[in-house]
């Protein structure tokens, strides 16, 4: 029956959404200077094999171009991702904790940063080796391009990767290039950044510094931080070899962390931080460097291979609420190495590689004494090494369909070594081993639609500081922590890009073994223990809706409904089979709408809903739906040397009461963050030498008020 339902959707519902595509084809209006076969054939790296957007199996969102900056705060990463369907974030404005981003659902359980998904700049891993991922040292002023793949991706990059984020900072530009920008705000909110390039001979070179500051909305939450990123670039004079070396460090003496709020405390101060995050001092700091290399090399008849190496250290710092081992000292050193060759014809693509990560945690917990560090409570090693094989195959055995595959080996291998005798000795070691296949296809209907369908898996291990977590107070690694286990369908469509009104819809469902499962305990809240559920489920419906109905006007629409659900999961506090998983909303979308061109006047609106969800696995605290409405306005100048803007920006504009994070699970009831009221910045940005601040992406919005013609183009956002 599965097949057949699979059979009608892939010829019934491209047929069906091809006519309202060619009723739209006449409509679609570009710049005169912009031919066709400049925006086509977009090549999506995240899916690992040299294909266009239109040929991948997978459900990919593409976003690139200035307005991924244009005015915005940037300071994280829900600025641009609230653009993607599928794709859930909380905790924003908490830089202790840090973001927590889900991709239909996976992720969602992180005691901090992101989890259960895979991040990449430039190609090169962010998310540490055992899947814990942070972004306290991308900067965002020198982002120019993401892609997301929402869904399993176990068969193309291993451990804990339910959804792939793949950032990509700005190419150098032909011509020395400066950059200024300041921005003051809300809350104590400043921000300096300063950039340049320039090129002599074949070798480019960037570099870019910003320090950001915040007092924060509630009492305790101020933050502290500054970037460095460099970037390096030599092409041969053929262009056939292209040597990259990236290098950013970050240091961030300062993230307070006001903690969690009862309702009750809510309503009584909603500015305020807890009394025990006061008391003992809650917050980190963060010191880290990160080094990457990476190496390509074109062969003739379509051959490509590359390279990478990277190696990072981070010396973290952290300070909880409570007193016995109440503070964290970890120093992490991290290294990988991955090669990867591919061969593209018309016909078919073939890819495979080698990847192999390495990570050390020596960490430490004393006694948090009112702030004060006291005595040793911990002192252990801990390493998580891995290695994995992948090939991945792509073939159109005909013009409208393309069959995609792969597989991927992976061996994981976790040790501890305890050097705290005061407990015993709790050392150990762990081996896993794992396959991970995928299948995918597509079929094109004529130029204008095509649909797609695959199967995907992916397993995630316990991070070290999952297993370092013993509920029972002891050291090594929790013994009750197994592996989850994920297999994931899905079937879509999506309309050609470069149409006036641009579509794409998926539906996924996804079943997960052990699902790693966040609680507290009364007598260290803050700190997340972990256990196993026995079993996971996950439905929904991603919707893009993506128009020009005027020159220089843009509006998208981002749509969610999923159902995130326990299958089967019974603890000593309860049965929750049929609960919905905590901290994920069964609704959310966005309203989007862009006016502006390359200089002059622009704008930009937007309203964010995010439906009612549950705090906790009992389901018995409930998170009221809320309505966001911001804004963005500004000036661009371009003068024969120089481009400069002014802008305005406006977030929470009807200063709608709601929480920026919720705490799934935490002890006494302490759930809630609250989130600030109408929070205003400005800026402005000087710029010597500009290239085109509008990347081909965005051509709608560059385009002069007259003579147009209709060709096809990429579409900038959402899909």
């Amino acid at each position: 029956m599965s097949v057949l339902l699979l059979w009608a959707v892939l010829w019934v519902v491209p047929v069906v959404a091809a006519s309202g595509a060619s009723s739209a084809r006449g409509w679609v209006m570009v710049a005169d200077t912009l031919r066709e076969d400049t925006l086509r054939g977009i090549t999506i790296s995240v899916a690992r094999l040299p294909l266009s957007s239109g040929g991948v199996p997978l459900s990919v969102s593409r976003l690139q171009g200035e307005w991924l900056r244009r005015a915005e705060p940037q300071l994280t990463l829900r600025e641009s991702l609230a653009a993607v369907p599928g794709v859930w974030m909380l905790g924003e404005a908490n830089f202790a904790q840090d973001i927590r981003i889900a991709i239909r659902g996976f992720g969602a359980r992180s005691a901090f940063g992101i989890r259960g998904i895979r991040l990449l700049l430039d190609g090169i891993p962010e998310s540490a080796p055992d899947g814990q991922g942070q972004v306290d040292n991308l900067d965002l002023a020198v982002v120019e391009r993401i892609e997301v793949l929402r869904g399993s991706s176990g068969g193309l990059y291993g451990n804990a990767s339910g959804g792939v984020v793949s950032l990509h900072t700005e190419r150098i530009a032909d011509a020395p290039a400066m950059r200024v920008r300041v921005a003051t705000g809300s809350w104590g909110f400043g921000q300096g950044h300063v950039s340049g390039s320039f090129r002599r001979g074949r070798h480019g070179v960037r570099l870019a510094l910003t320090h950001q500051r915040l007092r924060g909305y509630r009492e305790y939450s101020a933050m502290r931080t500054s970037l460095l990123n460099t970037r390096w670039e030599w092409p041969s004079p053929d262009s056939s070899l292209r040597l990259r070396l990236l290098f950013n460090y970050v240091f961030s003496p300062q993230a307070d962390d006001a903690g969690g709020l009862t309702a009750e405390q809510v309503a009584a101060h909603r500015r305020a931080a807890h009394p025990t995050n006061t008391r003992f001092n809650a917050g980190e700091r963060v010191e880290q460097g990160r080094v990457g290399f990476f190496a390509e090399k074109d062969w003739k008849k379509g051959h490509t291979s590359s390279a990478r190496l990277y190696a990072l250290r981070r010396n973290f710092e952290n300070r909880l609420p409570f007193q016995r081992g109440g503070q964290v000292q970890l120093q992490r050193w991290a290294a990988g190495t991955g090669v990867q060759h591919q061969w593209l014809s018309p016909r078919a693509s073939f890819s495979a590689g080698l990847d192999f990560d390495y990570q050390c945690d020596d960490r430490q917990r004393f006694d948090n004494l009112d702030g004060q560090r006291g005595p040793l409570q911990l002192n252990q090693t801990e390493r998580f090494a891995s290695a994995g094989f992948f090939v991945a195959a792509q073939w159109r055995p005909r013009s409208s369909w393309n069959l995609g595959a792969g597989l991927r080996a992976d061996r994981v291998w976790l040790q501890v070594e305890d050097a705290f005798d005061a407990d015993g000795d709790q050392s150990g070691r762990r081996a896993y081993s794992y396959l991970s296949p995928w299948a995918g296809l597509t079929r094109h209907v004529g130029r204008y639609l095509r649909a797609r369908a695959n199967w995907a898996t992916h397993f995630e291990t316990p991070t070290l500081s999952e297993l370092s977590n013993n509920p029972d107070g002891s050291g090594g690694f929790n013994p009750n922590l197994r592996p989850q286990r994920t297999h994931t369908w899905e079937i879509g469509a999506q309309t050609a890009e470069g149409d006036l009104l641009q579509a794409d819809v998926a539906l996924f469902w996804a079943v997960t073994n052990d699902e790693l499962t966040p609680f507290e305990r009364p007598q260290t809240p803050g700190r997340l223990y972990y256990q196993n559920a026995g079993q996971t489920r996950r439905m929904g419906f991603e919707l893009t809706l993506l128009a020009y109905p005027v020159p220089r006007l843009a509006a998208e629409l981002t749509w969610t409904s999923a159902r995130f659900w326990y299958a089967r999961y019974s603890t000593p506090a309860g049965d929750f089979s049929g609960n919905q998983l905590p901290a994920l909303p069964q609704h959310w979308g966005m309203l989007d709408l862009r006016y502006g061109g390359e200089y002059r006047w622009f704008a930009r609106a937007q309203a964010r809903y995010a439906g009612a969800y549950f705090a906790d696995d009992a389901n018995q605290t409930r998170v009221a739906p809320v309505t966001l409405l911001q804004s963005r306005v500004g000036y661009r100048w371009r003068r024969p040397t120089c481009l400069v803007e002014a802008f305005f920006g406006v977030d929470n504009a009807t200063q709608a009461a709601y929480f920026h994070n919720v705490r799934p699970n935490a002890a006494a009831g302490r759930f809630f963050e609250p989130a600030a009221g109408r929070t205003c910045w400005v800026g402005l940005l000087w710029e010597a030498h500009p290239t085109s601040a509008v990347a081909p992406g965005n051509v709608y919005l560059s385009m002069p008020p007259k003579r147009y013609r209709v060709v096809g183009g990429p579409m900038p956002f959402g899909l």
